[in-house]
């Protein structure tokens, strides 16, 4: 990978313009005496330009290690690395063919606001090209609509477990929702851009019969399963160690979907969470790497001509099936039967 910090870019690239980019570029970054970064100042031009480069190699450190091996980069053949753009003129953030750039919101006028200071907005692009490097490109001319928002739910969840890798941000979420990660925190809101707005969120309650025909908007019930998976394994990881009763996850789960008695449900599930900090936040950790691992197993098993949620669905319980046996398998099947993703009716599209 590589930094260029574009001057005067106001435009994002399109085909036929690729990288690499050949304007004026800013300095690259020098490190201290010793060889750190740790001396800049956040918020300055610099700290963004290291800043990208560092979520870039954490997103792909931790799928490495699930993977087992590395990534190699989908567009090698033409492009040897990645090129980084930190903040172009635009209110957006892509990743393409040998590239991944980032604006800011039209409204923000300083860097503190650019979306290369979001690490979920950082990791959610790199996982769409750890995604095509895992499961590869249709041969069609135009990316179908479900593939399009297979790669949006898939880029999503990337995020989640990302930032799940985060020391800080376990203590963090935990104690801000006292164990119940179904309530809206830092994880469930996707992108955060301040205290009270964010780009999507996770736990959402879309089902497949009410979305519309928007990638985004396609992408939220696999998102939201994918979410509720995760809230699953980390509710059955409490109950194995004996920190939950099991009636609890249920109506947990339910209450998600109904919105009723929700602050009955968070109060329960804080008087279990009381005094219990680190045991809840290990199973939290056991419950991403279980996920993480069926995640990539069930990506590098799948075909990208033949690409829908039902497909993921089955390919997902399938791996789950080999890292854990057969007790989750059950709840997988009717967490993705609630969101109107039928996996009994999937096509043979894996590997």
């Amino acid at each position: 990978m590589y930094v260029i910090d574009a001057i005067g870019k106001d435009e994002p690239y399109a085909f036929p313009y690729l990288p690499p980019y050949l304007g004026p570029i800013r300095p690259p970054v020098a490190p201290d005496a010793n060889g750190h970064f740790a001396y800049l100042t956040p918020g300055s031009r610099d700290f963004l330009a290291v800043h990208m480069y560092g979520s870039v190699r954490r997103v792909l450190d931790i799928f490495e290690s699930y993977l087992g091996r590395k990534i190699e980069w989908p567009f090698r053949h033409d492009y040897p690395r990645l090129e980084i753009i930190p903040l172009i003129d635009w209110d957006n953030a892509q990743s393409g063919y040998g590239y991944i750039e980032f604006g800011r919101p039209s409204s923000a006028e300083d860097i503190t606001h650019s979306y290369g200071l979001n690490f979920d907005v950082i990791a959610h692009e790199i996982g769409h090209t750890i995604l095509f490097s895992l499961v590869g490109f249709p041969t069609t001319s135009q990316l179908p609509l479900m593939f399009r928002a297979f790669h949006e739910a898939c880029a999503d969840v990337t995020a989640l477990i990302g930032l799940l890798h985060f020391d800080s941000v376990l203590d963090r979420l935990l104690r801000a929702c006292r164990g119940n990660i179904y309530t809206l925190n830092e994880l469930n809101r996707l992108a955060e851009v301040s205290d009270t707005k964010q780009i999507r969120i996770a736990s959402n309650n879309a089902r497949m019969w009410e979305v519309g025909s928007e990638p985004h908007d396609v992408s939220r019930p696999l998102t939201g399963a994918c979410f509720d998976i995760i809230a699953y394994l980390y509710a059955s990881e409490l109950q194995q160690r004996g920190l939950i009763p099991r009636d609890l996850w249920e109506l947990a789960y339910e209450t998600n979907e109904m919105g009723e008695a929700a602050h009955h449900v968070s109060e329960a599930f804080a008087s279990h969470y009381a005094n219990r900090h680190f045991a809840f936040k290990a199973a939290l950790v056991e419950a991403r790497d279980i996920f993480g691992r069926c995640l990539v197993s069930s990506w590098q098993a799948m075909s990208p001509d033949q690409m829908s949620f039902e497909s993921f669905g089955s390919a997902l319980i399938d791996a789950c099936r080999i890292i854990s046996g057969d007790r989750h398998v059950g709840e997988f099947g009717a967490i993705f039967r609630w969101r109107g993703i039928d996996i009994s009716s999937a096509t043979p599209a894996f590997r």
